[in-house]
């Protein structure tokens, strides 16, 4: 009786302990963080500053910690899209495209769900002007590892195309209809004003002499007669007959 009672009781201890191996190996693995969560130490950090790296240039550097972070810099202007490629065969990339002040603008830590290799994009908004930007990486675990580096940086540079010319971001020119002003955006798109014109016609104004356009009104100088007036409208500028 009592053999049999010890017997029981190491069948529940061995089915026990089995239950609780199965419980152990089954349990999920801890998630890795968000890249997201690291933004503020990594301004407070004081990334190692490693020097310029160019458009389309790769760049190997051989990490270890401290520091945690480290930097590459490059400019990027409105419309442009970032690439930044941070690769390992030994190593958990994470990375991060900055400002100069190493204010994050986007973050990386796996590419995808077959890599430990970050790849970090970013469309600079339009409307801003030509800056410095920084490509922050580190390894996941702070274990030393090789990373190469990669910034590719495809232009977003528009031009506007308008009466037959090509006109530059931020550049101005008159309206067609000689009275307006237009500009072209750094989307690439005509804004002209809308005011009314002023009706002219010069070719069925025979009382007038046009002698400038309204482009060229404000750099010429002219006389009229005693018999005439001068004048400008939105077709342009000269002398009038005093009697009509």
């Amino acid at each position: 009786m009592s053999f049999v009672s010890l017997r029981g009781f190491v069948i529940a201890g061995v089915v026990s302990a089995v239950a609780a191996l199965t419980g152990c190996s089954s349990a999920d693995a801890p998630k890795k963080e968000d890249v997201d969560s690291y933004e503020s130490e990594l301004r407070l950090a004081g990334p190692r500053y490693l020097g310029q790296i160019a458009n389309g240039e790769t760049k190997t550097n051989s990490y270890y910690n401290p520091p945690k972070y480290r930097a590459y810099g490059f400019t990027a202007k409105a419309g442009d899209e970032i690439t930044a490629e941070v690769r390992s065969l030994n190593g958990d990339a994470m990375g991060w495209i900055t400002t100069s002040s190493y204010d994050a603008v986007a973050a990386n830590d796996d590419a995808s769900s077959s890599t430990l290799d970050a790849k970090v994009t970013y469309k600079v908004p339009s409307g801003t002007a030509s800056k410095a930007y920084r490509i922050v990486f580190r390894d996941y675990d702070l274990l030393a590892a090789t990373f190469t580096v990669k910034v590719t940086i495809k232009s977003g540079a528009t031009t506007c195309s308008y009466d037959g010319e090509t006109y530059s971001p931020g550049e101005g020119f008159a309206s067609t209809d000689g009275c307006n002003s237009c500009s072209c955006s750094s989307a690439g798109n005509v804004l002209c004003t809308k005011k009314a014109c002023l009706a002219c016609d010069p070719d069925n104004e025979p009382w007038r002499n046009y002698i400038g356009t309204p482009t060229t009104c404000q750099t010429i100088r002219y006389m009229c007669t005693s018999t005439q007036r001068s004048f400008q409208n939105d077709c342009g500028c000269g002398c009038e007959a005093l009697s009509h």
